[in-house]
């Protein structure tokens, strides 16, 4: 009879830990957007276009604390770095990201210019990309 050794912890490989993390992360985002919205079904999204007409021009809300420096406002999945992911989620748990009702002056200031919110159009890559 053969022996074979399993480990009870198996070492998460780097994909399976971006996999689990955006996937942790998208969850807590879309329940804090249902939270904040009083909207059971209230859908993330996240390229520029669409989140500035499904998620602000719909509620009136938008992410506050986005580290536009470290990571574009983009696609989760175009986030190919588990330091970046676990940044952005350490921000959501932590509250330093997160959505705020905002008033018609504010969401006209950003309707004329979100860079300040979501980031120049260059950093986000390619505009109309899914909201996967």
């Amino acid at each position: 009879m053969s022996q074979h050794r399993f480990r009870l912890n198996p070492v998460k490989s780097y994909s399976d830990r971006m996999t689990e993390t955006r996937s942790e992360l998208r969850k807590l985002v879309r329940e804090k957007l249902c939270e904040i919205t009083g909207e059971p079904s209230a859908q993330m999204r996240w390229s520029r276009t669409a989140y500035m007409k499904d998620v602000v021009s719909r509620y009136r809300v938008r992410i506050e604390g986005w580290p536009l420096n470290d990571v574009p406002f983009k696609n989760l999945s175009d986030v190919s770095n588990l330091g970046k992911m676990e940044l952005l989620l350490r921000g959501w748990k932590e509250g330093t990201i997160y959505f705020r009702a905002i008033s018609d002056a504010e969401f006209r200031d950003m309707v004329a210019d979100p860079s300040p919110w979501i980031g120049p159009v260059e950093a986000a890559g390619l505009e109309d990309a899914d909201d996967a």
